[in-house]
């Protein structure tokens, strides 16, 4: 590892921080110890010390400002900093430990290693299919994207929920992270094929989201099977929700006896108002449901 000092620059040991003693104080000790630095934002003087932070050439002070509440490190660590730069120090230690090993320009040669004829085509199939999926098997990254904002466009425009705009989009955003081709109706049916950890429900929302992502772009499939099992929902007692509400903090604990006293659904007890509180006749009038219910008392 190469050292600190050279011939050009010589940089005291103790240089950010707390000095070893009253002749070895730095900038940053004399700045704090008088006027504070500008703030290189607003200009202000109205500046406090943030912490330390750690650096390849030693701690150095970091301020934020009164003022605007912005960041910034101590003015002079930008000196050292340009010179070590110009040592050409920071760029030795750059190309050694922060350039991948297998970037272009830590590619020195366009020869190709392989073992045997058998197991050098199995190599190149492998990494003719990585390409693919990655290029071309998904289509273009940013148009697949620029679609699926279109999709919840279209959707908010038909008037669906925020929720139900929020599930589709994440959806599609799946079968898009499991190398399926959004506008290839049979590249998503081995998609479902293949993944075995998706429950039927899920499933069944992956499905009817795609479909409407279809209808949306003017096109059709025929959606595959999936059977959904109706299950028994499970009821704690009365005694397990109690229980529940004391072991909460306070803001939780409250917001779960609403939902017991009133029965409400979570999205309907986020959207109350003050304004719908009556406190002298101690009742709360719900006028924003959900899933197309009615306002009730």
């Amino acid at each position: 590892m190469a050292s600190f000092h050279s011939d050009k620059i010589s940089v005291p040991r103790r240089m950010f921080g707390k000095a070893g003693s009253s002749s070895e104080k730095s900038d940053c000790d004399s700045r704090s110890a008088g006027t504070s630095p500008l703030c290189p934002e607003c200009g202000s003087q109205r500046v406090w010390k943030d912490g330390i932070r750690s650096t390849s050439l030693g701690p150095v002070q970091r301020y934020i400002c009164r003022n605007c509440g912005y960041r910034f490190s101590d003015p002079s660590f930008k000196q050292i900093q340009r010179a070590f730069n110009g040592s050409g120090m920071s760029r030795r230690h750059q190309r050694v430990d922060t350039k991948l090993l297998k970037s272009s320009p830590a590619i020195r040669s366009n020869c190709q290693i392989c073992a045997s004829k058998t197991k050098g085509a199995i190599n190149l199939v492998r990494v003719e299919t990585r390409e693919e999926r990655a290029a071309g098997a998904t289509g273009d990254a940013a148009d697949v994207k620029g679609k699926i904002i279109s999709f919840a466009w279209w959707m908010q425009k038909q008037g669906y929920a925020r929720e139900t705009i929020r599930g589709n989009s994440s959806c599609l955003r799946a079968l898009l992270a499991r190398n399926g081709n959004l506008l290839d109706p049979e590249s998503i049916k081995e998609v479902l094929a293949r993944e075995k950890k998706w429950s039927q429900n899920r499933r069944r929302n992956v499905i009817n989201a795609y479909t409407l992502f279809l209808k949306s772009n003017g096109l059709t499939w025929e959606k595959p099977r999936c059977n959904v099992t109706r299950k028994i929902p499970f009821i704690p007692t009365e005694q397990e929700i109690d229980d529940l509400i004391a072991g909460s903090s306070r803001k939780v604990s409250t917001f779960l006896q609403l939902i017991k006293e009133t029965a409400m659904r979570s999205g309907e007890a986020k959207r109350i108002l003050w304004t719908d509180i009556d406190f002298e006749r101690k009742v709360i009038i719900l006028n924003q449901p959900e899933k197309n219910g009615l306002p009730r008392v």
